[in-house]
């Protein structure tokens, strides 16, 4: 089911790859499109998002790069990351 979330089709976001030709931060770029998810709904509250990994491959980036974006979305109270289980979009 999280597979889904992140599929390459006419229904995804665009402009969701990350510009590697602009100097923003690729952590940046990506918590921009993780945010995008959780602001339109997409992601609902309590949802379990993509795991690292997916989300390495997707946007073809380093786990560094995702980690750094989720932490700064669990920091802001986007997200909440559950030990063992994921991160989880957090109820508003």
């Amino acid at each position: 089911m999280v597979d889904l979330m992140l599929r390459r089709d006419s229904d995804a976001p665009a402009g969701t790859t990350i510009n590697r030709d602009v100097p923003i931060p690729y952590y940046y770029q990506l918590e921009g499109f993780l945010r995008q998810q959780i602001e339109s709904g997409r992601w609902q509250p309590g949802q379990q998002i993509p795991s690292e990994k997916q989300l390495c491959e997707y946007y073809t980036v380093s786990r560094t790069t995702v980690r750094q974006a989720v932490t700064h979305l669990v920091n802001e109270g986007l997200l909440y990351h559950v030990k063992g289980k994921g991160t989880f979009v957090r109820k508003r």
